[in-house]
């Protein structure tokens, strides 16, 4: 069955799939929206067209490189699954997912993979454990599933998509090997494809990222299996020519996400089978190391360089900066994909703090390491406090950061060092084959080299250093979870203290700071000025290879994503310009009132899942606490959080303006009309469920294009959420019918 026939079918039997338990969104809207879904359905399914399965024996092999030692066994890689398995949008199957990956793995273990192919286009879940699970055979080290896009177009609710995946694991485990793994791959992010209209796109892609879930925490509970995220397919070269599966480029981009994923849980299962430890698994036991400080390899990275723009990088096609990006995503990814929704288990900051003795002053205790190019952490001791500089830039600038972040944290928040009782400061530089990245692994910084080609080396921005010790305080306080909005609070702090360590140590004050974070990394042949704006969300860079700066310094533009553990470096760009409007309201020194709030608000009883809306609360009581209900600086702060759309404008201390709802009619050649103002409590339940619905799914929007000369308007408003104007005959049935209710509930005299 082709694409636009599936599509069809969502809307035909819009009313039936309205039954089953989806989306959250997808249950009201098939019923409500269902004339515009056959309507644009009927649409799409004259305009995309069918690919064909690419041609081929689905079964091969992708050979050792030259020199590898040709003793060991090949490993065995088999792909099950939907047209994403058998390579639909390639002509050839060599430019497939699961031959794109064997070549990856091939050339990461030297050794040879054979790989074999078993799916049909078109599969659900349910269909390819009932007709191709019986097909598999042998025992494979690599299991590839990919299923999920068409549960998503046939609206297939969470219990039955489950109930098959699961039994599709217990059926392919029963041909795996002992130290083999499985992988589910993530089902597409198909609300990212802006050629699909509204309302189909949403209801499509919300249901999509509720599959995705499922697939997530079956993957979380189930031994040997890992969750593979597909990647956002947002270039045209990555699309084929049916704007919905992926191209060669597209599969090439998706196997270097999931070809490292594979080799490092495939290294995990091999140690644990021999009862080892990996670099790649975070250890509770303090191993000795050529410092004789704790092995912090495996432990959560929190990156500045973000993946969505490493990923860019590597898809840009440049001569070096592309395969550095490949690679320092390899290694990055082994460790995102370990990470908990839910809050882990604090690190412990080791080494123990320094003894000081009576009246001893606080002082930095800074260690420098060198990794000398590999990723064995810590490295080689080569500078420790107080010891002369090495002529090694990356050494030298490292020790001196760390100094300018210490003096931050002492001289402006009264804390010594990190954890406020003295913790050492230790760094490693010449992390990595020109790793591209630099990131805080739980006790350290670690710094790349990066490629020469779009970023310079990693030591020579300062709030670079600061950002991720930036991590350190965070890790020892609130401890905020890494993902969503908790986790863009954690970036943002993490930005906020990194720019303060350059204003503190440059004495600028909050009208001449610059406001950027990472200004220096790029080289000169990039088209940007660093990493982030917080003054200017979104403005940092516009470059070919990297694309555009995606964050957003609003809440009306808050990004919605699966990637980047949602948005976590992306949508930090709110709270970063709320901190930038108090720093310049109250003026002078950010790091004093502003930042003395926002560390009082942290080191308090902020919640590990706190989200923008609780962080903000939280700053405005700290600074009621410190300066008062009416100071400047607490109604700078109120303003702030009011002004990125995270608070109501005008918001003040248990009071806040209701919802309202403004609906008008105008009655067409005549000019008549009938307006009502609603407050949203007095909406009875149901019209007020069918309404949230209505503006969620964006399909006003998408009718308000379309212009009928001389026909009654209705114009709706719904706080800052929806503000249009859409012709009557336009609207389906159930829609005009909600909002004749809602102006009867509300309404005013005829003007």
């Amino acid at each position: 069955m082709g694409l636009g026939a599936r599509i069809g079918g969502i809307a035909a039997s819009a009313s039936t799939t309205a039954e089953r338990t989806v989306h959250r969104f997808a249950k009201p809207a098939a019923i409500a929206l269902a004339p515009v879904l056959l309507r644009q359905a009927k649409q799409l399914q004259r305009a995309l067209v069918w690919l064909p399965e690419p041609k081929g024996q689905r079964h091969g092999s992708a050979p050792a490189p030259e020199g590898s030692d040709g003793t060991q066994r090949p490993l065995r890689l088999l792909a099950i699954g939907d047209s994403t398995a058998t390579g639909v949008g390639t002509d050839r199957l060599a430019d497939s997912l699961a031959v794109q990956t064997a070549a990856r793995l091939a050339a990461h273990g030297r050794r040879a993979v054979d790989w074999r192919i078993v799916g049909l286009e078109g599969s659900n879940a349910a269909q390819v454990l009932d007709r191709f699970l019986p097909e598999v055979d042998g025992e494979w080290d690599a299991i590839l599933l990919l299923v999920g896009a068409n549960d998503a177009l046939q609206l297939v609710g969470r219990g039955p998509f489950g109930r098959s995946i699961r039994s599709l694991v217990e059926g392919l485990r029963r041909h795996l090997a002992p130290d083999g793994v499985i992988g589910i791959t993530g089902t597409p992010q198909i609300d990212t494809f802006v050629w699909l209209p509204q309302p189909i796109r949403s209801l499509i892609g919300g249901h999509a990222r509720t599959l995705d879930d499922v697939q997530q925490r079956i993957a979380a509970t189930e031994p040997q299996v890992i969750h593979l995220p597909t990647p956002a397919i947002v270039e045209p070269e990555q699309h084929a020519a049916d704007g919905f599966h992926p191209s060669a480029a597209g599969y090439r981009l998706w196997s270097s996400i999931v070809a490292p994923r594979i080799a490092q849980a495939l290294e995990r299962q091999r140690a644990a089978s021999r009862g080892m430890s990996t670099v790649s698994e975070p250890s509770t036991q303090r191993q000795p190391t050529t410092e004789g400080q704790p092995t912090t390899e495996g432990a959560p990275r929190r990156g500045i360089v973000p993946p969505y723009l490493l990923e860019q990088l590597a898809a840009a096609g440049l001569p070096t900066a592309s395969i550095v990006a490949e690679r320092t995503l390899g290694l990055d990814r082994g460790i995102r994909a370990e990470r908990e929704t839910a809050a882990p288990p604090r690190p412990s900051l080791r080494p123990e703090p320094p003894a000081r003795t009576p009246g001893e002053a606080p002082a930095p205790q800074r260690v420098i390491s060198d990794a000398k190019g590999t990723t064995t952490l810590p490295g080689t001791r080569v500078r420790g406090e107080g010891d002369e500089p090495t002529g090694d830039d990356a050494v030298d600038q490292a020790y001196e950061g760390l100094g300018d972040a210490w003096q931050l944290l002492m001289q402006a928040f009264g804390r010594d060092s990190l954890d406020g009782a003295g913790l050492p400061l230790l760094a490693t530089v010449h992390y990595g084959e020109a790793y591209a990245n630099a990131f805080w692994d739980g006790t350290r910084m670690v710094f790349g080299d990066g490629d020469g080609e779009v970023f310079a080396g990693f030591t020579n921005a300062v709030d670079v250093i600061g950002h991720e010790l930036g991590h350190g305080v965070i890790s020892s306080t609130a401890d905020l979870v890494y993902r969503d909005q908790p986790g863009a609070l954690n970036e943002s702090i993490a930005d906020v203290l990194g720019s303060l360590v350059k204003q503190h140590a440059l004495g600028q004050s909050a009208e001449e700071a610059d406001w950027l974070i990472g200004s220096g990394v790029f080289t000169a042949q990039v088209q940007g000025v660093a990493l982030r704006s917080m003054a200017a969300p979104g403005t940092a860079y516009d470059d070919p290879a990297l694309g555009k700066d995606p964050q957003p310094g609003h809440m009306r533009d808050y990004v919605d994503t699966r990637d980047d553990l949602g948005g976590v470096h992306i949508n930090s760009g709110i709270p970063n310009k709320a901190f930038h409007l108090v720093a310049t309201a109250i003026g002078g020194s950010a790091w004093e009132a502003p930042g003395l709030i926002w560390m009082d608000a942290l080191t308090g009883d902020l919640p590990a899942t706190a989200d923008f809306a609780t962080f903000a609360a939280a700053t405005v009581d700290a600074s009621v606490a410190r300066f008062g209900e009416e100071a400047a600086e607490t109604r700078a702060v109120r303003e702030a959080w009011a002004a990125v759309g995270v608070t109501e404008q005008d918001a003040v201390p248990d009071a806040s303006a209701d919802d309202e709802v403004r609906l008008a009619r105008t009655g067409g050649m005549l000019g008549r009309t009938r307006a009502a103002v609603l407050e949203l409590e007095v909406i009875p339940g149901d019209d007020r469920e069918q309404l949230d619905t209505l503006v969620a799914s964006g399909v006003l929007e998408e009718l308000e294009e379309q212009a009928l000369p001389d026909a009654p308007l209705w114009r709706v408003t719904v706080e800052t959420k929806c503000d249009v104007t859409v012709a009557e005959p336009l609207l389906p049935d159930e829609v005009l019918a909600l909002f004749r209710r809602l102006l009867e509930l509300g309404d005013e005299p005829p003007a």
